[in-house]
């Protein structure tokens, strides 16, 4: 996976060739699959958009100047390409991955749960994941460790339109846009039990796709999405930012949400190529964070038929630039974010056994 939702994405889904190989682009067409059920998913391959080799599995090549450069696939979390994926244009456009000798293929997964599956079966190197896919498929057996935090809290939360009031209190017999995917599922728990209230008590909605504009034409009561991509796309649509509830004010935790993961047998395997993965990804998101224009239109260059607009992908990136540095800076883990997650997820009746931190990450390939 990622087992995550995209607030924008375009109406229609637009395919093109990109340096010969084919792309996704940004275009899942919303689809509400009625109360409290899980959507279904889809059944289609991967997609790949890359500059480089094709090859879908790490290797090496001999550039020119006699500098081996190993080709890395990274599994997004989402069909479409969006602008969470700035530090890896950045990473392209402005050298860092020159410089450490990645040749990076961005791998699309055909929906928002198979991004581990996809590692699993070695049609991918790197996935771009959330920490409680981590948690919840580690549980099940899959060989996934996170090997850096992408972002350092948890903007996830409740989404009510422009100037409108969210109160816990109200929310019974409310409909709620939610996603099936492993983050949602674990933070609606969380709400309700803040609410006072069951399962049974709401009518939860499930999307494939977008849910915030189907809250904006008043066919929600409410929806879910972090707010980096909510705040974005409300804010394009209506000139103004939507009420927020985030996961802190209903007591879930506040720890990051995406993070970079790999096998450990990939790991141990092509433990030096992690390493260069990180430190291009490390001094890219620093160059982005500082040169947030100059990062989207990198962004834009790199991938042009992302199919959301300059101003959306803009405001995106901004509020997605914040949560990404924590006490350590960038991509460093801690062991009480996993702790704190997974001693949550448990209380809400989400995990099973909890396991000591260290078999969810690692932060041995980080750059010092």
């Amino acid at each position: 996976m990622i087992r995550f939702q995209r607030s924008a994405r375009a109406a229609a889904v637009i395919v093109t060739a990109v340096a010969g190989l084919v792309l996704s682009a940004c275009g899942s067409s919303a689809g509400a699959t009625g109360s409290s059920g899980s959507s279904g998913s889809s059944t289609g391959s991967p997609s790949e958009t890359s500059g480089g080799s094709s090859s879908s599995s790490s290797s090496e090549t001999q550039t020119s100047a006699a500098v081996t450069k190993h080709t890395v696939s990274l599994v997004y979390d989402w069909s479409g390409v969006d602008f969470e994926a700035v530090p890896l244009a950045v990473a392209k456009a402005e050298g860092m991955f020159d410089k450490y000798g990645i040749d990076l293929k961005l791998i699309l997964p055909p929906d928002d749960s198979t991004t581990v599956k996809l590692l699993g079966s070695g049609q991918g190197d790197i996935g771009f994941a959330t920490t409680a896919d981590v948690v919840i498929t580690r549980g099940q057996g899959a060989d996934v460790v996170s090997i850096g935090n992408y972002s350092q809290s948890n903007n996830w939360g409740l989404i009510a339109r422009p100037g409108e009031t969210i109160n816990l209190k109200d929310l019974k017999g409310k409909s709620i846009g939610v996603f099936s995917d492993n983050w949602t599922q674990a933070m609606m728990p969380f709400v309700l039990k803040a609410a006072g209230l069951t399962a049974n008590d709401v009518h939860q909605v499930t999307f494939q796709g977008d849910d915030v504009a189907p809250l904006l034409a008043n066919k929600l009561d409410l929806t879910t999405n972090t707010a980096n991509f909510a705040v974005a796309q409300v804010q394009e649509a209506t000139g103004k930012k939507p009420a927020v509830m985030l996961a802190k004010e209903f007591n879930a935790p506040d720890v990051p949400i995406w993070v970079y993961v790999a096998s450990q047998k990939w790991l141990d395997a092509n433990g030096d190529t992690a390493k260069a993965f990180l430190a291009a990804i490390k001094e890219a998101t620093q160059w982005a964070i500082a040169n947030p224009e100059k990062a989207v239109n990198d962004f834009e260059k790199i991938y042009p038929d992302n199919g959301s607009s300059h101003t959306y992908n803009l405001t995106g990136w901004e509020s997605t630039a914040a949560v990404m540095n924590g006490p350590d800076g960038l991509l460093t883990q801690r062991a009480s974010q996993w702790s704190e997650l997974t001693d949550a997820l448990h209380a809400v009746g989400e995990l099973d056994k909890v396991a000591d931190p260290s078999t969810y990450y690692t932060n041995a390939y980080l750059p010092h």
